[in-house]
């Protein structure tokens, strides 16, 4: 299912459609008398970060609802990041195969049977704009339903709920999580839902907890592909976001110069590449540029995110444009210099101890839930207009402990 083009088109006209059908058949519902809410399903099948994001909003659920069973709805890719959270149990993470349109259809189903006969009470739909969710949202046949609503706004028409939250724009992801959350949670009706703050202090990131024997697994990879590696400090770049949403890519070339200047700085320290399988070609070309044996490609060498924040825990800073990986490491004591552009870090910022490079373009930034997080640019000057001389600079200023670390929505200086 990597064709965002058909996927964005089928949601946007074929997704429309059926919202509206099943909106309508929404006015026929029997109300039913309020009950204790005992079964909770959440929803955010997408974004790899996503899980890390609702990490408050499961924790608020599982506080004020006494005694309630939280099931989670996500994509097989990122069900191993609900299990590293450990708030969710394993059990009850169901999870749907998007290897193609076929097993993402028949796993699906599959689900919503499960759900079913789980009797779901509540569920919250943490989706912005894909209407698969909400249209999973009516078929789990729940008592009540939750989710984000436009208010009269172009975007996010995404069928009824019975708790309404409306999109922040200006607010960090994860406080409008929790916003939507607390709407459900406290069956709040003003209009429009929030009504009320949401502090900084109630967002929290689970700590990782390191595995010896995962540590020594991944440090043996590295020794394989760099005979003299003896515990060198470590720095991680991760260049390639993927296909689908290339734009957020910083240009290699200028890692290829951030790289050189890093080693040149730091005798012995390695740069590790690291990604997907997918991500080696970027990965690849900017090894071969450096021509320097502390470069090393580790691309797919990662057998899982467990793997990939093992190797986090003992690195010392991680280099990355707008993507999971950022969000990972903000479950470890991690220094991350994020690479920003198309979408907004004020909203997507990750919670851990980062610094946000972002260059403030007019036209930045070009993606966000209004426009299905679609793009019309292929040439990212904004990323460009960030230079590699000053990617190296704060990479050095982060290593040295000069910096400041963010919090989110300027309760103090974020970038």
């Amino acid at each position: 299912m990597n064709d965002s083009k058909v996927i964005r088109w089928t949601d946007r006209y074929v997704g429309r459609l059926i919202c509206r059908v099943l909106s309508l058949l929404n006015v026929f519902k029997i109300k039913k008398k309020s009950e204790a809410v005992k079964n909770v399903l959440v929803i955010e099948l997408f974004e790899m970060g996503g899980a890390v994001m609702a990490y408050s909003s499961i924790k608020y659920i599982k506080e004020n609802l006494n005694g309630a069973n939280v099931y989670c709805l996500s994509t097989a890719k990122i069900k191993e990041v609900w299990e590293l959270l450990n708030i969710v149990p394993s059990e009850n993470i169901l999870s749907v195969d998007d290897k193609n349109l076929f097993t993402f259809a028949t796993s699906l189903i599959k689900q919503i049977l499960y759900s079913r006969k789980k009797k779901i009470d509540l569920v919250i739909d943490f989706e912005l704009f894909m209407r698969i969710s909400s249209i999973i949202t009516f078929l789990v046949k729940p008592k009540l339903k939750a989710g984000f609503y436009n208010y009269g706004l172009e975007g996010l028409s995404r069928g009824k709920y019975d708790f309404k939250c409306c999109y922040n724009q200006n607010t960090h992801i994860s406080k409008n999580f929790l916003a939507l959350t607390k709407t459900a949670v406290n069956g709040a009706q003003q209009v429009p839902n929030y009504k009320g703050e949401v502090r900084t202090s109630e967002i929290t990131v689970p700590s990782y907890q390191s595995d010896p024997e995962i540590r020594n697994r991944v440090k043996a990879e590295i020794k394989t592909l760099n005979l003299d590696y003896n515990d060198e400090d470590i720095i991680l770049i991760c260049p390639d976001v993927g296909k689908i949403l290339s734009v957020r890519n910083y240009p290699a070339e200028y890692l290829v110069e951030v790289v050189n200047n890093l080693l040149s700085h730091f005798p012995r320290h390695l740069v590790l590449l690291t990604g997907v399988k997918e991500n080696n070609e970027i990965c690849s070309s900017i090894k071969n540029k450096t021509n320097h044996s502390r470069c090393i490609n580790f691309c797919d060498k990662l057998k899982s995110i467990r793997e990939l924040l093992e190797l986090m825990t003992f690195s010392k800073l991680l280099i990355c444009n707008d993507n999971g990986p950022l969000h990972f490491a903000s479950m470890t004591d991690m220094k991350m210099l994020a690479l920003f552009s198309t979408d907004s870090p004020f909203v997507y910022g990750p919670l851990g101890k980062c610094v946000i490079l972002y260059s403030y373009f007019h036209c930045s930034p070009c993606i966000n839930a209004f426009n299905h997080k679609s793009s019309p640019c292929r040439n990212n000057l904004c990323l460009q207009a960030i230079k590699p001389d000053t990617v190296f600079d704060y990479s050095i200023k982060l290593l040295e402990d000069k910096l400041e670390y963010r919090t989110i929505n300027n309760e103090r200086p974020y970038i």
